[in-house]
C-alpha cells in the first residue's frame, strides 16, 4: 500500500510504503526512457540502469572517475577520460540515444579530447558542459 504526499512544485510525487519509508517518483513517470547499458571493462557489474535524462550527467561524473583515478590501482575499470567517452558514445549510438548528427558531431569531439594534451581542461570546457545540455528521450505518446 502507497500513499502519496504532495510536493510543492507537483512534479515529483513522494510516496510512502507500509512500512513508512520514502519512495520518490521515478523519470519513467514523466516519460523518460529507462535504458540499460553496458558497463565499462573491468567493472564488477555488467550493465548499468539508468534514465535516458541522467545519461549526460552520468557520463560526466564516470570521466571525471577516470582523471582523478588512482594510477596503481589494478580492480574496476582501467580506462582512460577519453576511452571512457568513446565507451559510452558507442552506447548511445546502439541505443540509438541521438540521432545521426549528434552522434557524428560527439563522435569527432571524442577524437580531439584523446588528441588533446590538456585533456582536464578540454573536458571542463566542452566535453562537461556538452553531455550536462544532452536533452533526454522520452517515450512517444
Amino acid at each position: 500500500m502507497m500513499n502519496t504526499l504532495p510536493t510543492e512544485d507537483n512534479q515529483t510525487a513522494i510516496n510512502v510504503d507500509s512500512h513508512g519509508q520514502m519512495a520518490f517518483g521515478t523519470a519513467a513517470a514523466s516519460g523518460h526512457i529507462e535504458i540499460e547499458l553496458p558497463s565499462l571493462p573491468g567493472s564488477p557489474n555488467g550493465t548499468e540502469r539508468l534514465h535516458a535524462k541522467d545519461f549526460g550527467p552520468m557520463v560526466a561524473g564516470k570521466i571525471e572517475s577516470a582523471m582523478s583515478r588512482n594510477p596503481y590501482l589494478k580492480s574496476g575499470p582501467q580506462q582512460g577520460p577519453a576511452e571512457v567517452l568513446a565507451h559510452y558514445i558507442a552506447a548511445a549510438k546502439g541505443y540509438s540515444l541521438m540521432d545521426k548528427d549528434t552522434l557524428g558531431r560527439w563522435e569527432k569531439l571524442a577524437v580531439d579530447f584523446q588528441r588533446e594534451p590538456e585533456q582536464a581542461e578540454f573536458f571542463n570546457r566542452v566535453v562537461r558542459p556538452s553531455l550536462l545540455g544532452l536533452e533526454p528521450k522520452r517515450r512517444q505518446p
